[in-house]
């Protein structure tokens, strides 16, 4: 457990383990908290003690964050990674950062709810900068290169025509599911 003030609210984390031996306890934690964030690998994609945590979630209409985690390795495309969120989960999911590359080629993420890159320097293990940058200037093609820019100015326009536009009570009534992509490192 680790607690500590935010804008006027005092947050606390609860870490469950996500190994099936510790089931049991994760479950009666789930009873204690206002909302979960669900942390997959991006390789492995969704487990089985995922399918039953979101179970427990969906029961109680707990709101669920989805963070996609180690993306500064090879893994699943995105959007696949969301698809199978969306079948195995059993939730709607919004994308609100998205990811540059992955593996080594791992530059960081778009976050497209404050409009802003967050870039990754791998040697330092953390955001390098944070950059707000309009998406169809040089200037995201300078700071990630022509080819990922083009990508994800793509991946952007698919994001917005296939994904419903993030509804916060969608979210706090356990109907929607905001995703998040990056490294834990």
């Amino acid at each position: 457990v680790m607690g500590f003030e935010y804008r006027g609210y005092k947050i606390n984390i609860l870490d469950t383990p996500g190994h099936q031996d510790f089931a049991e306890d994760t479950f009666r934690t789930l009873t204690a908290v206002d909302s979960v964030i669900i942390v997959i690998d991006s390789a492995k994609g969704v487990e089985m003690q995922t399918r039953r945590l979101m179970e427990v979630c969906r029961m109680r209409k707990t709101p669920v964050m989805v963070f996609i985690n180690k993306m500064d390795r090879e893994g699943k495309d995105p959007f696949d990674l969301l698809d199978e969120v969306e079948e195995e989960l059993g939730i709607h999911v919004r994308p609100l950062s998205w990811p540059i590359n992955m593996g080594l080629r791992f530059k960081g993420v778009y976050n497209i709810y404050q409009d802003k890159l967050n870039l990754y320097t791998p040697d330092k293990q953390r955001v390098s900068e944070t950059i707000a940058v309009d998406l169809q200037s040089k200037e995201l093609d300078q700071h990630i290169g022509e080819e990922d820019a083009e990508k994800l100015r793509q991946d952007l326009e698919l994001i917005e025509g296939v994904y419903d536009p993030f509804n916060i009570q969608d979210y706090l009534d356990g109907n929607l599911a905001p995703v998040f992509f990056g490294s834990a490192l």
